[in-house]
């Protein structure tokens, strides 16, 4: 493993448990057992490290949706590395906004992903309407108020949860996964309750 990803792992842990504002270079440094100097000939300051992981996360996203899932199963998968994925980054959709304000250029990659998100969910909810899963008597502009309603949950879920249930890892992943799927309930079919029941 080389020294930037050994430095983005321990920044990572530490982000995770103490918050943006708590952790600079010198402690990611000084856990890491290497000099401040050597820590900032790769990473100068916390930002630089904050959109390297940021970057990390997206090329992660990316690769699980290279190919929108067609199938129930794939779909129901691919939401729960989603949610495994997030929670992995947590750090950066608690501080999400104080991130953007901090590092611009993330807030603007942040809406051009979900521009392309849109369509990839409106697909899936193509192929699962001809298969019978979802309504087929649900007009588009209802459908992409959906999507936006699951990008809400998906994407702050964190927030609600650290201030709300506070649940730990598994249980809260259960909880707001569970949550996801509940949204889907009044577009499925009989079939899709039945499927998703299974």
């Amino acid at each position: 493993m080389s020294t930037k990803d050994k430095i983005l792992d321990t920044a990572l842990e530490l982000f995770n448990t103490q918050g943006i504002e708590a952790v600079t270079v010198r402690h990611v440094a000084q856990a890491m057992g290497i000099s401040h100097g050597n820590l900032q000939y790769h990473y100068a300051n916390t930002d630089l490290i904050i959109q390297a992981l940021y970057d990390r996360l997206a090329s992660r996203f990316d690769a699980m949706l290279v190919t929108p899932p067609d199938k129930m199963n794939a779909f129901r998968q691919s939401v729960t590395a989603s949610f495994e994925l997030i929670y992995e980054f947590r750090f950066i959709f608690l501080h999400f906004v104080e991130i953007g304000r901090r590092i611009p250029a993330i807030t603007k990659h942040y809406k051009d992903n979900l521009r392309k998100r849109e369509p990839q969910f409106l697909y899936i909810f193509n192929v699962m309407q001809q298969q019978g899963i979802m309504r087929k008597d649900i007009p588009e502009d209802i459908l992409k108020l959906f999507v936006h309603q699951l990008f809400i949950v998906t994407d702050f879920w964190l927030s609600s949860n650290e201030i709300t249930l506070q649940l730990k890892e598994k249980k809260a992943l259960k909880y707001y996964s569970g949550l996801f799927w509940g949204m889907f309930y009044p577009y499925f079919t009989a079939k899709g309750l039945k499927e998703f029941a299974d």
